[in-house]
Protein backbone atom coordinates (compact mmCIF):
# COMPACT_ATOMS: atom_id res chain seq x y z
CA UNK A 1 0.00 0.00 0.00
CA UNK A 2 1.50 3.24 -1.09
CA UNK A 3 0.56 6.62 0.29
CA UNK A 4 0.35 9.56 -2.02
CA UNK A 5 2.09 12.67 -0.98
CA UNK A 6 0.16 15.85 -1.25
CA UNK A 7 1.67 18.51 -3.29
CA UNK A 8 2.09 21.88 -1.58
CA UNK A 9 0.19 23.69 -4.36
CA UNK A 10 -2.94 21.56 -3.95
CA UNK A 11 -3.62 22.73 -0.35
CA UNK A 12 -3.39 26.37 -1.45
CA UNK A 13 -5.86 25.69 -4.26
CA UNK A 14 -8.20 23.94 -1.83
CA UNK A 15 -8.17 26.94 0.54
CA UNK A 16 -8.90 29.29 -2.36
CA UNK A 17 -11.82 27.17 -3.50
CA UNK A 18 -13.22 27.08 0.04
CA UNK A 19 -12.88 30.87 0.41
CA UNK A 20 -14.57 31.53 -2.94
CA UNK A 21 -17.36 29.08 -2.05
CA UNK A 22 -17.92 30.70 1.36
CA UNK A 23 -18.10 34.19 -0.17
CA UNK A 24 -20.51 32.97 -2.84
CA UNK A 25 -22.79 31.27 -0.28
CA UNK A 26 -22.77 34.36 1.94
CA UNK A 27 -23.77 36.55 -1.02
CA UNK A 28 -26.57 34.22 -2.05
CA UNK A 29 -27.86 33.99 1.55
CA UNK A 30 -27.82 37.78 1.85
CA UNK A 31 -29.94 38.16 -1.30
CA UNK A 32 -32.34 35.37 -0.35
CA UNK A 33 -32.87 36.51 3.24
CA UNK A 34 -33.57 40.15 2.51
CA UNK A 35 -30.31 42.05 2.63
CA UNK A 36 -30.88 43.17 -0.94
CA UNK A 37 -34.03 44.96 -2.09
CA UNK A 38 -36.77 42.83 -3.57
CA UNK A 39 -39.11 44.58 -5.99
CA UNK A 40 -42.68 44.80 -4.75
CA UNK A 41 -42.27 43.40 -1.24
CA UNK A 42 -42.63 46.84 0.46
CA UNK A 43 -40.43 45.60 3.30
CA UNK A 44 -37.23 47.33 2.25
CA UNK A 45 -38.73 50.75 1.55
CA UNK A 46 -37.88 53.66 3.78
CA UNK A 47 -40.88 55.44 5.31
CA UNK A 48 -41.39 58.94 4.03
CA UNK A 49 -44.28 60.35 6.06
CA UNK A 50 -46.06 63.38 4.78
CA UNK A 51 -45.79 65.75 7.71
CA UNK A 52 -49.04 67.18 8.89
CA UNK A 53 -49.92 69.03 12.03
CA UNK A 54 -53.23 69.05 13.85
CA UNK A 55 -56.21 69.01 11.48
CA UNK A 56 -59.72 70.41 11.85
CA UNK A 57 -62.32 68.10 13.40
CA UNK A 58 -66.10 67.95 13.78
CA UNK A 59 -68.31 65.93 16.13
CA UNK A 60 -68.39 62.25 15.08
CA UNK A 61 -71.54 60.13 14.97
CA UNK A 62 -71.79 56.98 17.04
CA UNK A 63 -71.36 54.82 13.90
CA UNK A 64 -68.20 56.69 12.88
CA UNK A 65 -66.77 56.37 16.37
CA UNK A 66 -67.60 52.65 16.56
CA UNK A 67 -66.13 51.80 13.16
CA UNK A 68 -62.88 53.67 13.79
CA UNK A 69 -61.67 51.08 16.28
CA UNK A 70 -60.88 53.69 18.93
CA UNK A 71 -62.45 51.52 21.64
CA UNK A 72 -64.87 54.19 22.89
CA UNK A 73 -67.97 53.54 20.80
CA UNK A 74 -70.36 55.08 23.31
CA UNK A 75 -69.28 58.59 22.40
CA UNK A 76 -71.79 59.85 19.89
CA UNK A 77 -72.85 63.08 18.19
CA UNK A 78 -74.04 64.38 21.54
CA UNK A 79 -71.67 64.43 24.46
CA UNK A 80 -71.94 61.43 26.77
CA UNK A 81 -71.79 61.98 30.53
CA UNK A 82 -70.09 59.41 32.71
CA UNK A 83 -69.85 59.63 36.49
CA UNK A 84 -66.23 59.26 37.61
CA UNK A 85 -65.33 59.64 41.30
CA UNK A 86 -68.53 61.57 42.02
CA UNK A 87 -67.78 63.99 39.17
CA UNK A 88 -69.50 63.84 35.81
CA UNK A 89 -67.00 63.23 33.02
CA UNK A 90 -67.87 64.23 29.47
CA UNK A 91 -66.82 62.04 26.54
CA UNK A 92 -66.77 63.59 23.07
CA UNK A 93 -65.70 61.92 19.79
CA UNK A 94 -64.48 63.99 16.86
CA UNK A 95 -63.59 63.14 13.24
CA UNK A 96 -61.31 64.93 10.79
CA UNK A 97 -63.21 67.21 8.42
CA UNK A 98 -61.14 66.32 5.35
CA UNK A 99 -59.89 62.85 4.36
CA UNK A 100 -56.15 62.23 4.44
CA UNK A 101 -54.76 60.68 1.23
CA UNK A 102 -51.81 58.31 1.60
CA UNK A 103 -49.85 57.14 -1.45
CA UNK A 104 -49.06 53.46 -1.97
CA UNK A 105 -45.88 52.41 -0.19
CA UNK A 106 -45.78 55.57 1.91
CA UNK A 107 -47.09 56.75 5.23
CA UNK A 108 -48.78 59.87 6.56
CA UNK A 109 -49.75 61.15 9.97
CA UNK A 110 -52.09 63.72 11.44
CA UNK A 111 -52.84 65.15 14.85
CA UNK A 112 -56.46 65.38 15.97
CA UNK A 113 -56.95 68.16 18.49
CA UNK A 114 -59.57 68.00 21.21
CA UNK A 115 -61.64 71.05 22.21
CA UNK A 116 -60.45 73.33 25.02
CA UNK A 117 -60.30 71.63 28.46
CA UNK A 118 -60.66 68.14 26.89
CA UNK A 119 -57.91 65.49 26.86
CA UNK A 120 -57.36 62.96 24.07
CA UNK A 121 -57.86 59.42 25.43
CA UNK A 122 -58.21 57.21 22.32
CA UNK A 123 -58.13 57.38 18.54
CA UNK A 124 -58.61 55.34 15.40
CA UNK A 125 -58.95 55.39 11.63
CA UNK A 126 -62.14 55.29 9.59
CA UNK A 127 -61.59 53.81 6.12
CA UNK A 128 -63.10 51.31 3.72
CA UNK A 129 -59.72 49.85 2.63
CA UNK A 130 -57.73 46.93 4.02
CA UNK A 131 -54.45 48.25 2.62
CA UNK A 132 -54.09 50.87 5.37
CA UNK A 133 -52.15 49.89 8.50
CA UNK A 134 -52.24 52.06 11.63
CA UNK A 135 -48.58 52.16 12.64
CA UNK A 136 -49.01 54.57 15.56
CA UNK A 137 -51.97 55.79 17.59
CA UNK A 138 -51.07 57.76 20.71
CA UNK A 139 -50.83 61.21 22.29
CA UNK A 140 -47.13 61.26 21.29
CA UNK A 141 -46.06 62.98 18.07
CA UNK A 142 -44.67 60.19 15.81
CA UNK A 143 -41.74 62.34 14.64
CA UNK A 144 -40.70 64.38 17.69
CA UNK A 145 -42.12 61.92 20.27
CA UNK A 146 -43.42 64.91 22.27
CA UNK A 147 -46.32 64.16 24.65
CA UNK A 148 -49.38 66.24 23.71
CA UNK A 149 -52.29 65.52 26.09
CA UNK A 150 -55.00 67.26 24.04
CA UNK A 151 -53.85 66.00 20.60
CA UNK A 152 -54.12 62.40 19.39
CA UNK A 153 -51.64 61.44 16.65
CA UNK A 154 -52.43 58.79 14.03
CA UNK A 155 -49.78 57.41 11.66
CA UNK A 156 -50.99 55.26 8.75
CA UNK A 157 -49.00 53.28 6.16
CA UNK A 158 -50.47 52.29 2.79
CA UNK A 159 -49.35 48.76 1.92
CA UNK A 160 -50.60 46.81 -1.09
CA UNK A 161 -52.15 43.70 0.49
CA UNK A 162 -54.83 42.84 -2.05
CA UNK A 163 -53.05 43.86 -5.27
CA UNK A 164 -55.38 46.83 -5.78
CA UNK A 165 -52.75 49.51 -5.09
CA UNK A 166 -52.92 53.26 -5.43
CA UNK A 167 -53.50 56.25 -3.19
CA UNK A 168 -56.11 55.66 -0.48
CA UNK A 169 -58.02 58.04 1.78
CA UNK A 170 -58.89 57.77 5.46
CA UNK A 171 -60.26 59.93 8.25
CA UNK A 172 -59.01 60.10 11.80
CA UNK A 173 -61.27 59.82 14.86
CA UNK A 174 -60.36 60.95 18.39
CA UNK A 175 -62.20 60.44 21.68
CA UNK A 176 -61.85 63.33 24.11
CA UNK A 177 -62.73 63.47 27.80
CA UNK A 178 -63.02 66.11 30.52
CA UNK A 179 -62.33 66.62 33.38
CA UNK A 180 -59.26 64.42 33.21
CA UNK A 181 -55.65 64.80 34.29
CA UNK A 182 -53.02 62.95 32.27
CA UNK A 183 -49.49 62.57 33.57
CA UNK A 184 -46.41 61.81 31.59
CA UNK A 185 -44.25 58.82 32.51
Amino acid sequence: MTLRRREEGSSVNRRRRLAVGAVTLTGIAALVFGAGPVVGDMLNGQPSPEASGPVATVVATQAQSASSGSGLAGASGKKTKVVYKNKPAILDSRISTEPVVTEEGKGSFVGLKCPKYFKAVAGGVLSQYINLVVSSSSPNNPVTEDFTPNTWWLAVTNINVDGMGGSLSWRGVVSCMKPLKLQQG
